[in-house]
């Protein structure tokens, strides 16, 4: 039997149809995030590719709207750390990459990390997801100020001399340890070893901060190079612990590298005093000597030193000195003209 429906009509109606089910359904979004869990938690040592959100869909909404859901990590260090994946009608959000609460800390944000959030959207419905994360004990103590790796041991050294007793300064900076996770443990000191035998009877060291103290004076026969091994301890269940090297020699008087710094330090200051006085002690002299030297070589007319000459007698006696100058002058002219000397008007 011949169908009196046009041709046109079907085809308008099946592509009305799929065009409809590729539309999401408000009712199926709201379905969704109402399935959505609350909080979650996860571990630094949750293992990796297993599901930490998973909503299973009805078989038949699923396929019109799973594409239309997007999540957002909040802070975004973490939004390389998960992945959201579509099995049939099932959506599930795993965790890809473990969350090292250390690793942010120290390399990435310098913040410590506790909580995060995910921001899940279907359509125009959304949640927000509260996540926390545990900072579990994975880490013993970290010697602080100086460069240490699971494969080397961190060092520390320190000079003494033969009288002194008291806390000892060690360098680079004060031996001190903090536990490797974030939210740490106390950590405690002690000697595991030390060389000679017998050091323990010269040093001590503080189980609470860390200090190594000397205790005693050492005579000539007593040894003056000292090697101890320190070991941190966490307080906890696990008690891991972390070992450094103190090497320590002891002079018969105070170390001449700090004596000779200070020295030359006061040396410099007191060069640069004097010779700062010796150039103005110059520089006077020479002025002075100069200055003389000038006023001896200048030419000048002999006035009366008498007391009772007047201003005019001075004046005359200038005026004869420079008429005898002036004949002399003449007289010397013309007689180097006739070829003769002058004499002596004595003679």
């Amino acid at each position: 039997m011949r169908s009196n429906v046009p041709v046109g009509i079907i085809l308008i109606g099946f592509y009305w149809f799929v065009l409809t089910q590729s539309i999401a359904d408000p009712k199926d979004c709201s379905s969704f995030i109402h399935h959505l869990p609350k909080n979650i938690t996860i571990r630094e040592s949750s293992p990796l590719n297993i599901s930490i959100i998973e909503i299973r869909l009805n078989a038949t909404a699923a396929p019109s709207f799973i594409n239309d859901i997007y999540y957002y990590i909040h802070p975004d260090c973490l939004s390389n750390h998960f992945k959201s994946v579509q099995e049939g009608n099932k959506w599930s959000l795993f965790l890809q990459k473990a969350i090292d609460v250390e690793y942010i800390y120290l390399v990435e944000n310098k913040f410590v990390l506790k909580d995060f959030q995910i921001e899940i959207k279907c359509g125009s419905y959304d949640s927000i997801v509260n996540g926390t994360v545990i900072d579990e004990d994975d880490n013993g103590p970290i010697f602080a100020n100086t460069k240490s790796t699971n494969c080397t041991i961190s060092g520390y050294s320190a000079n003494s001399y033969r009288e002194y007793t008291g806390q000892l300064e060690t360098s680079p900076g004060g031996i001190e340890a903090a536990d490797g996770d974030v939210t740490g443990n106390n950590v405690t000191y002690s000697f595991l070893y030390g060389e000679p035998f017998g050091f323990k009877d010269y040093f001590i060291i503080n189980p609470q901060h860390g200090h190594v103290n000397k205790t005693r004076e050492i005579t000539e026969e007593d040894p003056h190079n000292f090697m101890m091994i320190i070991q941190a301890t966490e307080n906890s269940t696990l008690g891991r612990t972390k070992i450094a090297v103190l090497e320590v020699g002891v002079y018969e008087n105070i170390p001449v590298v700090f004596s000779q710094v200070e020295a030359n330090q006061a040396v410099l200051l007191v060069l640069q005093v004097l010779s700062g006085i010796i150039i103005m002690v110059f520089t006077f002299a020479f002025a002075y000597i100069v200055h003389h030297r000038i006023k001896k070589h200048v030419v000048s007319p002999k006035i009366p030193d008498s007391v009772n000459t007047s201003k005019f007698d001075s004046m005359e006696a200038v005026t004869e000195d420079s008429f005898i100058l002036e004949n002399t002058i003449v007289l010397t002219e013309s007689n180097q003209i006739n070829g003769g000397t002058i004499k002596n008007s004595k003679e």
